[in-house]
């Protein structure tokens, strides 16, 4: 039995909910962000973490699975076992299980279990459902107010226009003038020139119905090929939407993933020890010294950061690796960001 909707479901009432025997899921509160640099907003939202040391049973799923399935609270024990046992089974042959809606477990060679949650998925209800939005710096203009009088004799004009500053005061000059009236017969002849190509079209449509008169129509072969090429253009255009829209998604989720293992590289180091391929990221250097200071400088937040020694004069410094080349190109674009030095990927 699949729990991943009655274990969501709870995460939007609590901030904690427990699997008996395999951990328990906490809420964490994540301010609005603001993005200078990638142009970008975030609303205020909870993320999912994951501990495996807290394992005891405080009776809210069960209670739940019992409410909603009508069974016993025994019954629903027995449920829960059942689904953490099938995460098990499946993540010693796979190596990885996801829960939908929540986030992928995966279990690494040296038998560690490490949670990387579905950061698109927001958990606080005050902020549900907004998304990620773009911003575009503005440039205001800058207006100025007339003010008409009203006339001497009497009128009653009372009204206040909007205009542009100029601060030239600067006056329409004959030059100006010539250049107005010499846009305005363009324009003109433009729309006689667009009447007249009017005009023609419909004449011409005129006389070819005239031509045709009540024969009936007969569809040609070249009429049947070229309506099987519209739909095979139509079909290849949603195809290349789809793929467009999936390489977004895909893109969205891994600036989302490097955006948090940023803030947490030793998760990072964790995922990328299970794969055989991977691409590292290395900061080049001016000369040995400077490597050596870098390296010091990095080994408090990225512990496996050494010299690498297949380089000329030992001036590049290994940082960290990944085993997509996608997130480790989204993982250096965030970190060029605080460092001076310039970052390459090599594939290890």
């Amino acid at each position: 039995m699949n729990l991943a909707k009655e274990i969501s479901f709870l995460l939007y009432k609590h901030n904690c909910v427990i699997l008996p025997g395999f951990g328990a899921f906490l809420l964490h509160e994540k301010p609005a962000e603001h993005n200078e640099i990638a142009k970008y907003v975030l609303p205020k939202k909870r993320t999912v973490t994951f501990n495996r040391q807290i394992i005891n049973n405080d009776g809210l799923v069960a209670n739940y699975i019992s409410t909603v399935h009508k069974c016993t609270y025994e019954q629903g024990i027995e449920k829960i076992n059942a689904f953490t046992q099938s995460l098990w089974d499946t993540l010693k042959i796979k190596r990885n299980v996801e829960i939908v809606e929540i986030g992928t477990f995966y279990y690494t060679q040296e038998n560690k279990l490490v949670f990387v949650p579905h950061l698109s998925v927001n958990f606080d209800i005050s902020t549900y459902g907004l998304p990620k939005l773009k911003i575009k710096p503005l440039v205001p203009k800058t207006e100025t107010a007339v003010i008409l009088e009203p006339h001497e004799e009497g009128g009653t004009r009372n009204q206040t226009l909007y205009a542009p500053a100029d601060n030239s005061k600067k006056t329409n000059t004959g030059a100006e003038q010539t250049l107005t009236k010499i846009k305005e017969v363009d324009i003109t002849l433009a729309a006689a020139k667009t009447k007249k190509r009017t005009e023609q079209l419909q004449e011409n449509k005129r006389v070819k119905h005239e031509k045709k008169g009540n024969k009936k129509s007969k569809i040609s072969v070249l009429a049947i090929v070229n309506t099987l090429g519209i739909f095979f253009l139509l079909g290849m255009t949603f195809a290349l939407f789809q793929f467009e829209k999936n390489q977004t998604s895909q893109l969205y989720v891994d600036q989302e993933i490097a955006s948090l293992l940023l803030e947490n590289p030793i998760t990072a180091t964790t995922l990328e020890q299970a794969s055989e391929t991977s691409f590292g990221i290395f900061a080049e250097t001016r000369n040995g010294e400077e490597a050596i200071q870098l390296v010091n400088l990095l080994r408090h937040k990225y512990e496996n950061a050494t010299i690498d020694t297949e380089s000329e004069k030992n001036t590049s410094v290994f940082v960290i690796s990944f085993s997509s080349q996608e997130l480790a190109q989204e993982y250096k674009n965030l970190l060029q960001n605080i460092m001076e030095q310039k970052l390459v990927i090599r594939q290890k």
